[in-house]
């Protein structure tokens, strides 16, 4: 649709946030900021970008107002899941649920990363074109909050990329969570781990966390890049029972960490993870590309590279197979539109959340 259309979109977004509950939440910017001049002097690129800190818990506010306000507009179903989209031999679709059918004109579809397989069997059954995507797989990381306040004050999120020395592959920061936990997250029955941070200061922890993500783009003839991921969280999954945690120092070393070390550390862990060795999970490829950036963000964040700075595996962001849409977000399947991350097309809360707009402005012009 173009960048400024899509700037535009993801504004108005903000604003109907700002409006239902986030007001007097902070918006943050990266515009010529010094941080980023400290970042190309040490090989490191700052992305230019604006965050507005709304928190999971401000979220919530958000989400329940938003259904307020459409629960007499909007006939809602919860805990119904789709087992299929299927195309009338007249046109439009049927929805099929659990005991129920649906039909409809038009159907938009936005199920999320975590719906990607149940995508691609739809774009299978529909004869929608999709083509192979990436995965992303690192770990997460948790410090004291005071190593990274200088940044995290002024930016709250720095989204930072680094070329590798070693290989040329690019690491980047992803999903920072300033005075946050670090938490389970489960995907098709598989345990990786995430972060969440609150709005709210009696639930501030004395960590922060983010996330150090490698993309791993996939050519002929391998095309199951989420398999990819799957399989190294499975192996993660078992060795460790789930998450595996290890503090930095122990990694460098080629040691695994213990309990002993664990609860020696000076940074107090916020999730419940099992100690153990990064490196029998992780491909050696991607552990490299990791280290040598959390050396690399030492430069910026002194402390970042400490002993006991912990490393939570593993972190794997799970992409649907990029679906072939228009500019309009609809499928070659007329009527059928893709919006949010399942589409492959967009990455994040505001680039779905504009999306969705987006289609529905569509909607409407057809029908006026």
């Amino acid at each position: 649709m173009g960048k400024q259309e899509a700037i535009d979109l993801m504004h108005y977004v903000d604003e109907i946030n700002l409006s239902h509950g986030g007001e007097g939440t902070r918006l943050y910017s990266t515009a010529n900021s010094e941080v980023k001049r400290k970042c190309l002097e040490n090989g490191l690129h700052l992305l230019d970008a604006q965050v507005r800190h709304l928190g999971t818990d401000i979220n919530y506010v958000v989400l329940e107002n938003l259904y307020n306000e459409l629960s007499d507009k909007v006939e809602f179903h919860f805990n119904a899941p789709v087992q299929a989209v299927s195309r009338l031999p007249e046109g439009g679709y049927e929805i099929t649920l659990e005991g129920e059918r649906h039909t409809c004109e038009r159907c938009v579809v936005s199920v999320g990363r975590s719906g990607s397989k149940w995508m691609e069997s739809v774009c299978r059954g529909l004869n929608i074109p999709t083509s192979s995507n990436r995965v992303d797989i690192g770990v997460r990381v948790e410090l004291p909050a005071e190593v990274w306040e200088p940044l995290t004050d002024q930016l709250y999120e720095s989204k930072i990329v680094y070329r590798t020395e070693k290989f040329e592959d690019l690491v980047r920061t992803f999903c920072m969570n300033p005075h946050g936990v670090v938490v389970n997250e489960n995907t098709n029955g598989i345990v990786t781990v995430n972060g969440h941070s609150y709005e709210d200061p009696s639930k501030h922890t004395e960590n922060t966390n983010f996330a150090l993500l490698v993309s791993k783009h996939f050519s002929m003839p391998f095309k199951d890049s989420n398999g990819y991921g799957e399989s190294i969280a499975r192996l993660s999954n078992m060795l460790g029972g789930g998450v595996i945690v290890q503090r930095f120092g122990d990694l460098v070393r080629g040691r695994r960490s213990n309990e002993t070390r664990i609860r020696d550390s000076f940074v107090t862990p916020t999730l419940a993870a099992t100690p153990g060795d990064l490196s029998l999970v992780i491909p050696k490829r991607i552990l490299d590309g990791i280290i040598e950036m959390i050396y690399a963000l030492d430069k910026i964040a002194p402390g970042t590279a400490n002993d006991d700075t912990l490393l939570y595996g593993v972190e794997v962001k799970f992409y649907n197979m990029e679906v072939e849409i228009n500019e309009n977000l609809e499928t070659s399947s007329p009527g059928l539109y893709v919006i949010g991350d399942c589409s492959g097309v967009t990455h994040s809360l505001s680039h779905a959340s504009a999306s969705g707009v987006h289609v529905a402005r569509h909607i409407l012009s057809r029908l006026s």
